[in-house]
């Protein structure tokens, strides 16, 4: 399938509902990750103040979007934040004094590798996993309130 950025819009309106999209909603999962790419660039691009602008590369163009961009293919700084759950490595993205956005390097699902989870001293409570970029940002966003 040829992937055009007209389908890439398409798919992000279909899965828009009262305003939040969903990337779940779109089946064809190199679609998905398109749409996921394309939503977060559209979203930094409108200099709205998220997390998200740390991790979206604004030099790459979506039709572009190289399979390689995978979960396991993270850019990690000698100064990240590596943690182990349920004996998987997971670098922190984003973390308050209650919580962590992470993302883990061998996730369960290629393309839900982000998780957000409670956290108090060296333990760990309450996490939410297999999340997309954009739902887990939202999630972290929502449990910091």
């Amino acid at each position: 399938m040829n992937i055009t950025l007209e389908n890439i819009k398409t798919a992000i309106s279909n899965a828009t509902i009262d305003g939040n999209f969903n990337s779940d909603l779109i089946e064809n999962s190199r679609l998905r990750k398109l749409a996921v790419n394309h939503y977060a660039k559209q979203i930094v691009k409108s200099g709205a103040d998220t997390v998200l602008k740390d991790y979206v590369d604004m030099s790459t163009n979506v039709i572009g979007y190289s399979e390689a961009d995978s979960a396991n293919d993270m850019p990690i700084s000698p100064d990240s934040d590596i943690i182990v759950l349920g004996g998987k490595t997971a670098l922190v993205i984003e973390q308050s004094s209650e919580y962590i956005l992470g993302k883990f390097y061998a996730p369960t699902f290629e393309d839900k590798p982000y998780f957000t989870i409670g956290h108090f001293q060296d333990s760990y409570f309450g996490g939410h996993y297999d999340m997309n970029l954009i739902d887990a940002t939202n999630d972290f966003v929502q449990r910091n309130k």
